[in-house]
């Protein structure tokens, strides 16, 4: 081999990106990623293999894509970013990243140190002034690991450690750091021996025994999960566990399709009555299982916690008590558990009663929705749950939705092959368009449907978000409920003062928009099929016509002015 090619570090890095499976580097680039790009402008003329590197405009952008690249393929992204600046565009996304556990591989440029001397020295003003005394400060409290690259280490040894890392149970985002200068300068490095993901965490045998004989011997027992559909295999295991045994399964803040919506056991959104009566509850993959002003377990409930790390210790507060805490992944402790379960012995009598009980909740629920979507069918402007219903009818089977406070989620009927992304605990706004498109880069075969507010729709930098999706060729269709507020912002105020002066304010304080634009025309000056509706008898079409669209290869951004106060 020409050891010609092999002489910069940036090449080495480059080469360690590949070797290690990275398809995808989504990168926004700077002055800092110079060695990076003669050295991948070398690879490509002589032929080397390489990861694909994207241009995305944005780094919020960039970020959120690698996120949904991840949830629908399970392989890790790479997000390459300029120096302090780009870092810092970062961070509502690898907040996102941290508190959903997807290991993204966040990785930026380092302002060069040197004034000259090097290749890589200082050569413009921004150089002096994107320095910083400790660049990893930034995003330390947000990763499991982060690193600035040093003279005289094998960056291929750095890139395998950071892998591996982020890819060890809990997953979660990491960050390295790369000086100019080192990435510019020779490396003689050879590539070392590859670092296995380490293997998830079991729990306990004694702890599952504990588990499996409470649950044997509950009257009233419930699971309760967030994020545990992530993994196909931990869904289908609490299916078979919950269908068999007549076990609800109740979801706090679902970020993922943890049961099927069919499934006779899912209680959806609305298990707080069932909980709060429960004797045994299961906390599985959930950092927030209720909310205690609205619910709370019995005091003699036991309760067990089950996660990779059930402390949550990620968490600066957190009081939820629990009986039992039980150390390991979700999806790895359930077929355990079920094996447990079928080595004991359930009173197959109250097993029905419990199912009977389930049943009678789950025809209640589904009336209450009917009559809701009954009731929004012919409202003008539209309610979001009849925007679900419209959404349920016409997208194709095996969907992916990313629902970023956009649609009810009681009202989305998700069932196998079906993906969905929920908004994260960390609360950072315009992760949508982006998820959207890494989900439609990781599988084209998909219908991948971004769901978004309006105020999340202008946070998620659109105009980049349609330029990547024209230049990558992954078209997309966008909901827009349109509402002209910051609606979590008004309910929550609402909640917390209900007969306040705000609740009869004729404008309520810091959520209105004021003028709305027409987010219709803006996506189609960006070159995207677009329609805005507010008669709820023509949405149903528009969504099918948008459809069409994005069969065809054209991104489709459909805007549906909403009701205050309908989600």
């Amino acid at each position: 081999m020409d050891t010609k090619r092999q002489t910069s570090t940036a090449w080495n890095f480059i080469r360690a990106l590949h070797r290690r499976g990275i398809e995808h580097v989504f990168c926004n680039a700077g002055t800092d990623h110079v060695p990076i790009i003669e050295a991948l402008a070398d690879m490509r003329a002589s032929g080397e293999p390489v990861p694909e590197f994207h241009v995305v405009p944005h780094e919020n952008l960039a970020i959120a894509m690698a996120q949904g690249y991840y949830g629908v393929s399970g392989k890790p992204a790479c997000v390459l970013v300029h120096v302090t600046v780009g870092t810092a565009n970062t961070i509502c996304g690898l907040m996102n990243a941290w508190r959903s556990y997807m290991p993204v591989i966040l990785m930026a440029g380092h302002t060069p140190a040197t004034q000259e001397g090097f290749v890589g020295s200082r050569n413009v003003p921004i150089h002096w002034g994107q320095d910083s005394f400790d660049q990893g400060g930034l995003v330390r409290e947000f990763t499991k690991w982060d690193y600035e690259l040093r003279a005289g280490q094998n960056v291929d040894a750095i890139v395998d450690r950071a892998i591996a890392i982020a890819m060890s149970e809990p997953r979660g985002p990491v960050y390295l750091a790369l000086p100019r200068e080192l990435l510019a300068a020779t490396d003689a490095n050879e590539p070392g021996r590859m670092s296995p993901t380490a293997a998830p965490p079991l729990p306990d045998s004694a702890a599952i025994e504990r588990l499996a004989n409470a649950l044997a011997g509950a009257e009233r027992p419930v699971v309760v999960t967030s994020t545990l559909g992530g993994n196909i295999d931990g869904r289908r295991s609490l299916e078979a566990i919950a269908d068999r045994y007549a076990i609800p399964v109740a979801q706090s803040w679902p970020a993922s399709v943890n049961i099927v919506s069919g499934h006779p056991m899912n209680l959806r959104t609305h298990g707080d009555e069932w909980l709060a009566a429960a004797d045994v509850i299961v906390v599985v993959d959930s950092a927030v299982p209720w909310v205690p002003v609205r619910t709370r377990p019995r005091a003699d409930a036991r309760v067990f916690s089950l996660a990779s790390d059930p402390n949550y210790s990620m968490y600066p507060y957190r009081d939820f008590a629990a009986s039992e805490l039980v150390t390991g992944a979700g999806f790895a402790a359930l077929p355990l558990l079920a094996e447990a379960l079928a080595a004991g012995g359930f009173d197959a009598a109250a097993v029905a009663a419990r199912r009977e009980a389930i049943a009678s909740i789950q025809a209640r629920a589904a009336g209450q929705r009917t009559v809701r979507i009954e009731s929004a069918r012919r409202r003008s402007p539209i309610d979001a749950a009849w925007a679900a219903e419209c959404l349920n009818a016409v997208r194709p089977p095996g969907s992916v939705i990313v629902n970023e406070l956009c649609l009810p989620f009681d009202h989305l009927e998700l069932e196998n092959g079906d993906v969905f992304f929920g908004e994260t605990t960390a609360g950072g706004l315009g992760a949508g368009l982006g998820m959207s498109l890494g989900a439609k880069l990781a599988d084209p075969s998909r219908s991948v449907i971004a769901a978004v507010g309006d105020g999340s729709y202008m946070f998620g930098n659109p105009t980049p978000a349609l330029l990547v999706s024209r230049a990558l060729d992954i078209p997309t269709l966008t909901l827009i409920a349109n509402n002209n507020l910051w609606y979590a912002v008004r309910q929550s105020t609402l909640a917390s003062y209900p007969d306040g002066a705000a609740a009869v304010a004729e404008a309520m304080p810091l959520t209105n928009f004021g003028p709305s634009p027409s987010y219709a025309g803006m996506a189609e000056a960006a070159g995207a099929w677009a329609a805005r509706v507010s008669d709820p008898d023509e949405l149903e079409g528009l969504m099918h016509a948008a459809f069409e669209q994005t069969a065809a290869g054209r991104s489709a951004v459909l805007e549906i002015v909403t009701e205050p106060g309908t989600r």
